[in-house]
């Protein structure tokens, strides 16, 4: 009898523990979200390069824009910083900026370039 009640006991308990770790919010790794020209927000700019950078501006994770402007970059870092560049043409100045995916949405940020 003892024996059973242990097995139900242990049962129950590791049904509990599995029902509360499958509602637990899960751990945001991306930003995503589409770039714009600060000039004329409703167009996106594709070719934008996203940078993940540490504080030495050396590169953790990269990406590109797509031709409507959207990017989504998987992070290194929950507290990070992105770098928003357009090397190729140079027609927009360099974008920096910081994100904290423990404390805010980051699946559909939006940015604005602006012309040099």
């Amino acid at each position: 009898m003892g024996k059973k009640l242990l097995l139900i006991c242990a049962v129950a308990i590791s049904t509990m523990c599995l029902s509360f770790s499958a509602f637990a919010p899960t751990a945001q790794d991306s930003v995503s979200g589409y770039v714009y020209d600060q000039s004329n927000p409703s167009l996106g700019l594709g070719g934008i390069v996203v940078d993940e950078i540490d504080s030495n501006d050396n590169i953790l994770s990269t990406t590109t824009t797509t031709e409507s402007g959207h990017f989504s970059l998987n992070v290194k870092r929950s507290s990070t910083t992105l770098r928003f560049s357009d090397p190729d043409y140079q027609e927009f100045s360099t974008q920096r900026r910081s994100f904290d995916l423990s404390r805010e949405d980051c699946s559909n940020v939006s940015i604005y370039m602006t012309r040099n």
